[in-house]
C-alpha cells in the first residue's frame, strides 16, 4: 500500500477513527529519533532566529529528537 492510498483511506474513516490517526501519529513523532540530516536543518534554524519563543521550540524540538522519546537522565556534578 503507497503513502497516497494510506492517506485516502484515513479521509473515509469516520471522524472518530481520523482523530485516533492523529493521536497516533503525533505520538509517532513525539517518540522518533530525528537523523543528523534533520537535526543539522533545526539547529540551522535555531542559530538563524531571532525570535525567543521560535528558539525555545526549536530547541525542545531538537532535545526530543536527538532522545527518541526518552527523557534524558540529568547528570549529577562531581563534588
Amino acid at each position: 500500500m503507497t503513502t497516497a492510498q494510506i492517506i485516502e483511506e484515513i479521509k473515509h474513516l469516520s471522524p472518530r477513527d481520523q482523530a485516533e490517526v492523529i493521536r497516533f501519529t503525533y505520538r509517532l513523532d513525539a517518540e522518533r529519533q530525528l537523523s543528523g540530516k534533520e537535526l543539522s536543518a533545526l539547529a540551522q534554524r535555531l542559530v538563524d532566529t531571532a525570535d525567543p519563543a521560535e528558539a525555545m521550540l526549536v530547541r525542545e524540538t531538537m532535545v526530543r529528537g536527538f532522545y527518541g522519546g526518552q527523557t534524558p537522565t540529568p547528570t549529577k556534578p562531581n563534588a
